[in-house]
């Protein structure tokens, strides 16, 4: 009897279907100092774009003048979004002027842009599946 229930235990590990996991890399081309922090949040979805649920993964690097990069190899496929922050004095948030203009350096996956506000969910979303690799500027 217990040898049926461990093989079948075993049958029913070996049937189940693995989780692939992708890579995503982004490659940030242009932070201009190595003050503060390098924010970045990777998004499954509309509501974590809108920032209603917490982010799927969330990396706080001290900043790099250059170029900066982030592997991450455990995803899996799907769709996704990418927002960075270059956090210049570490306040854990994107500062803005008196008229709301961002004084900080950001980004979203795309090199995604929006007029007066952040860009669509449309915009920054992409597909993750293989191997895909993100190069994005910082709008300053």
């Amino acid at each position: 009897m217990r040898k049926s229930l461990i093989l079948g235990l075993l049958m029913t590990v070996i049937s189940m279907p693995a989780v692939k996991a992708e890579t995503l890399t982004v490659v940030i081309d242009n932070v201009n100092s190595s003050e503060g922090y390098i924010l970045l949040r990777v998004l499954a979805g509309q509501q974590e774009f809108k920032g209603e649920v917490e982010a799927t993964t969330s990396i706080k690097q001290r900043a790099i003048g250059g170029n900066v990069s982030f592997t991450l190899s455990s995803l899996p496929a799907g769709e996704y979004g990418v927002q960075i922050l270059h956090d210049s004095n570490g306040n854990g948030k994107l500062d803005s002027n008196l008229v709301g203009m961002p004084i900080e350096p950001w980004a979203f996956s795309n090199n995604a842009t929006g007029n007066f506000g952040p860009p669509k969910w449309d915009d920054v979303k992409f597909t993750l599946s293989g191997i895909v690799t993100q190069n994005i500027r910082f709008n300053h």
